[in-house]
């Protein structure tokens, strides 16, 4: 029996539910039913830069509006191309995830060639034996694989900073926190010699300060960045016994440092968050020795066959589905998800397809 659901407040949201139960065995005797298997797909509206799209998976699929910190009611978050669980640093519930990386092999010309039925082979050919063998992960800190503070300008083909990514900061040594961005980039041919970090200082117990700059020179090396002094330090003044007195770091090969051997570390900005308006940079649930990224079952990358999607393969900005199969846990029940398409019939983008079924 199947059942199609209209949820008229969600924009963008179609929901299948398939229901298989098994019929009385006689008139007298009812034998009891198989388990209910839930089946779904749907599109989701995850366009917003500033706050995701949460999914429920439970009963067939449904929306989350506007969940609080402390909720549990969602399984899976969607905000343009990433995918995060609740669990782990993405949040209070306990939802963790499994890569099945059916796909994670193929070249670049192998997942262009994909087809929606070589999707849905990898989809039916899961199932219930594939969670035995599969190793559950939660959300958590890892490299940032894109290090996405900075981005690419199509017209000229060189690097830009990206200010919209942003950092919330543990300095070494205990001194404080701090949450930073970079705001400029200035290249010089190919090689990049000069960033600008926008950053506001949090003293131990207190507030974040107001905005302030600094400026840092690439040209004759890396630059450091001291927030609790105000300054850039320069590659002689971050040795010996200063070896902990700066907190992060750029360097001429496009990278930010982090001082993890002081113990100092960052944890990646929501995008719900506003730069301006943040209070704290204290409240982070852990902060990694590098620049951050929240990856999981679902990989913070786009540049592979590892996760849901790969991208720019052909040029265009086109992101391509990879068709990989994950399984996510959440509480007794596991449920196939694969996310089948970015876009929308009329081809905007942000428009992910996640098609998913209760396997028990």
């Amino acid at each position: 029996m199947r059942k199609h659901f209209q949820y008229p407040s969600v924009p963008a949201l179609a929901v299948a539910t398939t229901l298989a139960l098994v019929p009385a065995a006689c008139e007298d005797t009812a034998a009891p039913a198989d388990p209910v298997f839930e089946e779904g797909s749907i599109t989701i509206d995850a366009t917003s830069h500033n706050a995701p799209a949460y999914l429920s998976l439970a009963d067939g699929g449904s929306l989350v509006t506007a969940p609080d910190a402390s909720s549990t009611a969602w399984h899976m978050s969607f905000q343009r191309f990433a995918v995060r669980l609740n669990g782990g640093v993405s949040g209070p519930g306990s939802v963790t995830g499994a890569n099945l990386r059916n796909n994670a092999a193929l070249t670049q010309e192998e997942v262009v060639g994909l087809a929606e039925a070589d999707g849905d082979s990898a989809f039916q050919a899961v199932g219930e034996d594939a969670i035995a063998g599969a190793t559950f992960v939660e959300d958590d800190l890892m490299p940032d694989p894109g290090a996405s503070w900075f981005g690419f300008d199509s017209r000229a083909g060189t690097p830009v900073a990206n200010p919209r990514a942003a950092w919330k900061v543990q300095e070494g040594s205990g001194r404080g926190h701090a949450v930073f961005r970079v705001t400029e980039l200035t290249m010089q041919g190919p090689r990049p010699v000069g960033v600008v970090v926008e950053y506001r200082r949090q003293d131990p117990g207190g507030a974040l300060g107001e905005a302030q700059t600094v400026a840092l020179d690439l040209t004759r090396g890396p630059g450091y960045v001291a927030f609790s002094q105000g300054r850039a330090l320069g590659p002689g003044e971050v040795q010996g016994p200063n070896a902990c007195a700066w907190d992060i770091g750029a360097t001429p090969g496009l990278a930010i440092e982090v001082n993890a051997d002081c113990d100092g570390g960052t944890f990646p900005l929501a995008t719900s968050e506003n730069f301006t308006a943040l209070t704290t940079a204290a409240d982070a649930p852990k902060y990694g020795g590098f620049l951050s990224a929240v990856g999981g079952a679902f990989p913070a990358t786009v540049n592979d066959a590892t996760g849901a999607f790969w991208y720019n393969i052909e040029g265009g900005n086109r992101l391509w589905p990879t068709y990989n199969v994950f399984l996510v846990r959440t509480g007794q029940e596991v449920y196939k998800v694969q996310i089948t398409s970015y876009y929308a019939a009329d081809g905007e983008s942000g428009f992910p397809t996640v098609r998913f079924l209760r396997l028990r």
